[in-house]
């Protein structure tokens, strides 16, 4: 394994990942989900001006939380979300947390699988005939998951994901293209439709804003990308730039590479972030503007607006149930980690220890728990609605908010000599109060912002003022 000499002369493993194109792919495989599909009933609830106002709002939030995150991970070499906030916020919020993450990533992980049957159900009873055993959601189901999703899942890095994460890129770039040209077509055919909004910052923004913050939301796996991502990546475009033999260098020269790579590391992963959510935000505003125009009175699922004779939506609709069998390996992956961290920390076993044994038994005890329940349920509703929310703004958020008013340049808690790497740490006194006081109020506005979208969707969802509005 090649290794690299950080600042305080240590040896440290690469990344595994040298091309930030694959941590794109995963980034937005991370992102783009069956949420974008509920895009056009947000914008019926603000209006067209509203609809792309609010989603813009929050793509420059989770692009800055993002980047924060990710600098945060860097200072202390934390591999996964739970580990970083195990190191600078303390164990209690680093639990709360972690079981904050699994609600939500099993609540993903089962809807994936009902979607699953319920799109293929019917296209398998269509090619096979309605008494047919493959016509049975259950089978179908159970099929997909043991032949599909499971080997998936079984992956040890979300690196070796890059191929499958292309396929929700794919279907993302397809629904728009598809939404675009029919919307296209029939504004030129029938003008512009008469009962269109076009603002509305009214509560029902809270709509519109929850199902941003879902589409968006790949925090909890943007650490893990990091992670894996080699200390010299190699650019976008061009030739890669090899490190020098470490032999041929003196200890200051070395630290002076080590610490510009580093910067340059940071760099690229920022424009992975921003490459990233930029193609999910014009993928999102583009569904949910042109199928509103199609469908000013659309449900929360804009291809059920369709019905069954349009073939091009038939086939975004098997698109989509593909991009939630991709998915739920991505949704997985952070589940797993933290379920094996804590394993580790009641066996005590070494840290970065790794045992195929865990590793088996935690996907199948994963893979099997979500299978059961979505042979049991066919219909989530608003409990995985309200899950979603919570786990949404406390990674969204909160997290990064508290962050911000911690500060990202104190020691962590339980901080140790090992756990910065060298001349990363900067003392807190260094900052000027001004600075102090920007970093702090935006820390708060961030976890005020995160409670009351917490607090207005729970109340949206329990009153039912969604279905009342439709």
């Amino acid at each position: 394994m090649e290794a690299c000499v950080d600042l305080v002369g240590s040896r440290r493993k690469l990344g595994k990942n040298e091309s930030p194109w694959v941590s794109v792919l995963n980034l937005c495989n991370s992102a783009i989900g069956a949420g974008v599909l509920s895009f056009p009933y947000g914008f019926r609830q603000t209006g067209i001006l509203g609809g792309l106002f609010f989603i813009g709002v929050i793509w420059v939030i989770e692009v800055f939380a993002l980047c924060l995150l990710v600098r945060v991970a860097e200072k202390y070499n934390s591999e996964s979300y739970q580990q970083l906030v195990q190191s600078v916020l303390g164990s209690n919020l680093a639990i709360l947390t972690s079981v904050t993450m699994i609600t939500f990533v099993i609540g993903a992980m089962i809807s994936y699988l009902i979607i699953t049957g319920d799109v293929f159900g019917p296209v398998f009873a269509e090619f096979f005939g309605e008494n047919s055993i493959l016509a049975n959601r259950r089978v179908v189901i159970v099929l997909f998951t043991v032949f599909v999703i499971l080997p998936l899942a079984m992956k040890t890095t979300l690196k070796s994901l890059k191929y499958s994460s292309v396929i929700s890129v794919v279907m993302l770039a397809y629904l728009t293209v598809a939404l675009v040209t029919i919307g296209t077509k029939s504004l030129v055919l029938n003008g512009f439709p008469p009962n269109v909004l076009i603002w509305d910052a009214g509560k029902k923004a809270f709509v519109v804003i929850d199902v941003a913050v879902m589409a968006f939301q790949c925090h909890i796996q943007v650490i893990t990308i990091f992670s894996e991502l080699s200390e010299h990546p190699k650019p976008f475009f061009g030739a890669e730039k090899y490190m020098l033999e470490e032999s041929l260098l003196d200890e200051e020269i070395i630290s002076q590479i080590s610490k510009r790579q580093r910067t340059e590391r940071v760099k690229r992963m920022d424009a992975v972030i921003f490459l990233s959510m930029s193609v999910c935000l014009v993928g999102f505003c583009l569904v949910g503007l042109f199928g509103y125009l199609l469908f000013p009175d659309v449900e929360s699922d804009v291809l059920k607006s369709f019905g069954g004779e349009n073939q091009f939506m038939n086939f975004a609709r098997v698109g989509m149930a593909m991009v939630g069998i991709v998915c739920y390996p991505v949704q997985h992956f952070p589940a797993r980690s933290i379920v094996d961290d804590a394993i580790k920390a009641l066996m005590k076993a070494p840290e970065a220890g790794f045992s195929w044994t865990r590793h088996t038994l935690i996907t199948f005890f994963f893979v099997g728990s979500t299978l059961t329940v979505a042979l049991l349920v066919t219909d989530l509703g608003t409990v995985f609605s309200i899950v979603g929310s919570t786990g949404g703004v406390m990674v969204v958020f909160i997290i990064p908010g508290l962050l911000l008013i911690r500060g990202i340049h104190t020691k962590p808690v339980g901080y140790t000599d090992h756990t910065l790497i060298g001349e990363e740490e900067i003392k807190w006194s260094t900052r000027t109060p001004s600075q102090k006081i920007v970093q702090i109020f935006g820390g708060a506005l961030l976890v005020a912002f995160g409670v009351l979208i917490f607090v207005v969707t729970t109340y949206v969802n329990a009153t039912g003022m969604i279905a009342k509005s439709g």
